[in-house]
């Protein structure tokens, strides 16, 4: 699966322009004229609003001061969004009063005793989380955000904000200068694209994935997680959570983060690379233990060896598909074990050769040896040392005129150069029914391919 973490990320993130300093008015230690009336100040911020069409509804205004050069410095508040101080310039010059008061704070922090310029004091602007909070909605973030910063401003003129959620991983998102909000991506996602976010702790952000996976009774003691991919034409999220035993699993959520379900680091090789925060062993242990145990609840027997990487059925009701190596399987097994629904199938290597393209760990030539054995059996096989098998498909026993006649139908490659088509029981105790090539040919049967 082809997975882009960095979709809409990377670049988002690299394009954040930070704003380093506040509007400063040396009106602040020099200004001239008196204050104007409060009715003067918000005639004149709502007709500067009206006149730039500044994104504001306007809720309050306050006079600051005026410079040199007869510029009045404004702070305002407005309804449902993040106010300004605002230079009535024409037009006018506007500075986002969050990033104005986290510049501040960052220089004071520094220098208790620097000038620090205009600073917002208005009720709504000070309420951070209460700025933003049309945003937040807007965003179809659903959590009950409990923290709010300025991240920076891209080079498009948008403001970017972070967020943070209780006990949940928070998000940057942009508001769009020209309206709306874009770019919404959770703070796992912003870190695997090179961001950071200060309100998503690592542990929560972990504790959080991991608790994604509830519905599907997945749990375990999350020490770590990360973003892996998304899935660019569905919108799906894949995150990864490490287990403090160092089995982790994947968890697949939709674009709005709900979970469709988890996927087990033992069967999440094929998703953009596979589990990175599990030891590999622990889990490979942990996955047989787990194979075995669903072996046995499926009563299929298997005295087992080893098995390979579990895969998933793409339709119908998308099984767990396993190879496994077992001392009292000669012909291997291959098994379909289910997930919630349909029921559990085995079948052999040589029907797996019609089914999933053949097995591994039950390789070619252990078949082969198996098919000379029961060719060796049939006397009209005898001098025939298989080669090389074609599986062909299988022979019902009405199609057969008889049960014992039924099996599957394989193309036998013999190494005098001969060919022959095959009826192996499904058992594999017998060959039950032979032909050559020209005969099954001349008779209308199954026709070979893989020579005379």
């Amino acid at each position: 699966m082809r997975l882009s973490p960095f979709a809409l990320v990377a670049a988002a993130v690299a394009a954040v322009m930070m704003i380093g300093t506040p509007l400063t008015a040396s009106a602040q230690t020099r200004t001239r004229g008196t204050t104007p009336a409060q009715s003067q100040v918000d005639e004149a911020l709502r007709m500067i609003i009206q006149r730039d069409r500044l994104p504001c509804e306007y809720g309050s205004g306050r006079f600051i001061g005026r410079n040199n050069e007869g510029r009045t410095l404004y702070e305002v508040g407005c309804r449902g969004a993040p106010g300004f101080l605002l230079l009535d310039n024409d037009p006018a010059t506007t500075i986002n009063c969050i990033a104005n008061n986290a510049s501040v704070a960052a220089r004071r922090a520094e220098d208790p005793d620097a000038e620090v310029g205009a600073e917002c004091t208005i009720a709504e602007n000070i309420d951070v989380v209460g700025s933003v909070a049309a945003y937040v909605q807007a965003a179809g973030i659903t959590c009950a955000v409990d923290q709010a910063r300025w991240v920076g401003a891209t080079n498009a003129g948008d403001q970017r904000y972070e967020v943070g959620c209780p006990g949940a991983d928070g998000f940057w998102f942009d508001a769009i200068a020209a309206g709306g909000v874009g770019n919404v991506m959770p703070c796992l996602q912003v870190a695997a694209a090179g961001g950071t976010c200060q309100f998503s702790p690592s542990s929560e952000q972990a504790a959080w994935v991991a608790s994604l996976a509830a519905p599907a009774g997945r749990s375990c003691p999350a020490t770590t997680a990360r973003f892996v991919g998304a899935n660019g034409q569905t919108g799906q999220r894949y995150y990864e959570v490490g287990c403090a035993d160092g089995v982790g699993f994947m968890v697949r959520t939709n674009g709005s983060n709900g979970f469709e379900s988890v996927i087990e680091c033992a069967a999440a090789g094929g998703i953009a690379g596979g589990c990175t925060l599990s030891d590999t062993s622990a889990v490979a242990t942990a996955s047989a233990e787990e194979l075995q145990s669903r072996l046995a609840a499926a009563n299929i027997p298997c005295g087992y060896i080893e098995n390979r990487a579990p895969r998933q059925e793409t339709s119908g009701d998308r099984r767990t598909v396993v190879e496994f190596a077992c001392t009292d399987r000669p012909w291997g097994l291959v098994a379909f074990l289910p997930n919630g629904s349909g029921s559990p199938e085995e079948i052999d290597c040589l029907m797996a050769e019609a089914r999933i393209g053949g097995c591994a760990l039950t390789t070619r030539a252990m078949m082969i040896d198996g098919l000379n054995i029961l060719a060796g059996n049939r006397p009209t096989l005898s001098s025939c040392i298989v080669t090389d098998y074609r599986m062909v498909g299988r022979l019902s026993g009405a199609e057969a005129g008889s049960g014992e006649l039924s099996g599957d139908v394989v193309e036998l490659r013999c190494e005098n150069g001969t060919g022959y088509i095959a009826v192996v029981r499904p058992d594999r105790s017998a060959i039950v029914q032979s032909q050559t090539c020209a005969v099954s040919e001349q008779r209308g049967g199954t026709r070979c391919e893989m020579g005379a």
